[in-house]
């Protein structure tokens, strides 16, 4: 893998593509990485810099680390639900890991559990990993990595608790076993607050959360990642 040498001294820079509002990106500013964010849609609440730009032809140089999450209703099970428009959605986990290879720089692709099949030997990350959670529910929100570096993995921690859903714009209290609702959804400060707090964001829309992964798995690999762009360092030396 390449070494940006002019960048050694200075706080390594990642580049988020598909940012949207940044959840991911807040994750990779707190491991370290100075950011960069990459949309077709500029998101005004997006809290870094940003490039209006597709992901697939947006120049990639420049960079110690690389992020991309792919749009994801090509892979979620949502696809089939009447009015959903799933299938007219490309699947582009295959042409972005051709594009990040390509780079010779370390990178990250996270999508959604129905997307495993197009992944390869991906890290699954949990809420439950990380404490997240609120108002007695615990967040589960799992999400799959793909990562081109050693990482540890982690095991989830799964208890009796209701599980908090945030999707479609709604904070969903579901059963324990995170399979359907179990009881009215109804929280303390309303649904945007909890879905805020399960989050670990408190900077987006109700809408943007659902489309968000919570910030500290972001983290946790961007971590992992300085750790292993350290260690690519010593071995240049």
């Amino acid at each position: 893998m390449r070494i940006n040498r002019e960048h050694m001294n200075q706080k390594p820079k990642a580049l988020d593509l598909f940012c949207c509002a940044g959840g991911a990106g807040m994750g990779l500013y707190r491991a370290g990485f100075d950011v960069t964010g990459v949309d077709l849609v500029r998101h005004k609440r997006y809290p870094f810099p940003f490039i209006q730009a597709d992901a697939l032809t947006v120049d990639l140089s420049g960079y110690d680390f690389i992020w991309a999450s792919p749009v994801c209703q090509g892979y979620t099970a949502m696809r089939h639900a009447p009015g959903a428009k799933g299938e007219a959605h490309p699947k582009l986990i295959g042409p972005v890991r051709e594009r990040l290879q390509a780079t010779r720089v370390p990178w990250c692709i996270e999508n959604v559990e129905e997307a495993r099949w197009d992944m390869r030997d991906p890290m699954t990350l949990c809420g439950s990993m990380f404490g997240l959670g609120t108002q007695g529910c615990r967040l589960q929100r799992h999400r799959l990595f793909e990562c081109s570096f050693p990482i540890e993995r982690p095991e989830c921690r799964h208890d009796d608790r209701p599980v908090i859903g945030v999707y479609g714009g709604h904070a969903r209290r579901r059963a324990a076993s995170a399979g359907g609702r179990g009881t009215r959804d109804v929280w303390e400060g309303g649904h945007k607050a909890a879905a805020s707090e399960a989050m670990g964001i408190d900077w987006m829309t109700l809408e943007e959360l659902s489309e968000a992964i919570p910030p500290a798995y972001a983290e946790y690999i961007g971590r992992a990642a300085i750790e292993h762009l350290s260690a690519m360092r010593m071995a240049a030396e």
